[in-house]
């Protein structure tokens, strides 16, 4: 029998830390806007994706980040991410660090957000995102800290 062999790589050069989570973010974005389960297939999540997917004017929004990358891309990102939260061997102040750092990247928040969210001040909370940046430039080698 022939197997599929997936021969894609990732490209880790392709962005920095922090543009891989904001792209991570947009395409999780992108998943659940395509969301649905009615027999015709049409939701309005899944019109609202096609309208997006058609109109090519530039968004106004200063937070509107358009994906860029792959579900292949994204699996990777996500499997880093996981294997950190779900990881023993991670204390938990560098879990709720890389906790802020998603709920900033990934989820497109500010600091202010990040800071109320988490019951700390704004500067803690960037502190806390400069930290997890720092935690995962050294945990993944692959990553790039531009």
């Amino acid at each position: 029998m022939n197997a599929a062999v997936n021969t894609q790589t990732m490209n880790w050069a392709k962005y920095n830390i922090d543009g891989w989570l904001e792209q991570f973010g947009a395409w999780c974005e992108t998943v659940r806007m395509k969301g649905g389960g009615l027999p015709d297939g049409l939701h309005v999540n899944q019109i609202y994706w096609l309208i997006q997917e058609v109109d090519k004017t530039p968004r106004k929004s200063k937070s509107y980040i358009k994906c860029e990358i792959s579900d292949f891309e994204a699996d990777h990102i996500q499997a880093l991410l996981k294997s950190i939260f779900k990881s023993g061997n991670t204390d938990f102040t560098t879990k709720f660090a890389l906790m802020c750092l998603v709920k900033n990247k990934v989820e497109n928040k500010g600091l202010s957000k990040v800071a109320e969210e988490t019951n700390q001040s704004r500067a803690q909370a960037a502190i806390m995102v400069s930290c997890a940046r720092f935690y995962l430039a050294g945990h993944d080698k692959r990553l790039r800290n531009q």
